[in-house]
């Protein structure tokens, strides 16, 4: 199937005739959507930031492991409302580059927290290593892009 095709079908959807339809189904999902935006955004911050400065009193590992629900949960709640999202505008978005900026940034960001943090937990030593600390500045600028892509989709 071509990604044309499945953007026009998802278009002509149940649901993405929901969504144009309704006056409040669109403002509700973007609200949930900059909720977990914030939940997920917290939570990769400290994480990436313990691993860039090794804070004294919290191991980076236990740290990660113990925000990991939060992650998931706004993980999975931001991909559901912009599913939503998308469905109401789908034509929209399958011609915007943002939009495809966006989710490609998407991809690279989620592979790349899950990759470090993996990582992280593996070593041993007691002081993380540079190149955890880089991919960690990475990942944090991955991500940034993954916000700023989102908002150019609502400017363009």
């Amino acid at each position: 199937m071509h990604l044309l095709t499945f953007f026009q079908w998802l278009s002509h959807s149940s649901l993405g005739q929901f969504m144009q339809k309704s006056v409040w189904a669109f403002a509700v999902a973007e609200t949930v959507h900059l909720i977990a935006l914030a939940s997920l955004g917290g939570a990769l911050l400290v994480i990436h930031l313990s691993f860039l400065f090794a804070w004294k009193r919290t191991e980076p590992q236990k740290l990660a492991s113990g925000l990991l629900p939060i992650v998931l949960i706004s993980l999975i709640g931001m991909v559901m409302t912009g599913v939503l999202m998308v469905s109401e505008e789908a034509l929209k978005c399958y011609y915007s580059p943002a939009f495809r900026a966006k989710m490609a940034a998407l991809v690279i960001s989620i592979v790349l927290y899950f990759t470090i943090t993996a990582i992280q937990k593996s070593t041993s030593s007691i002081q993380t290593p540079w190149w955890v600390r880089a991919g960690a500045a990475i990942s944090l600028l991955s991500w940034l892009s993954v916000g700023l892509a989102g908002r150019a989709i609502g400017l363009l």
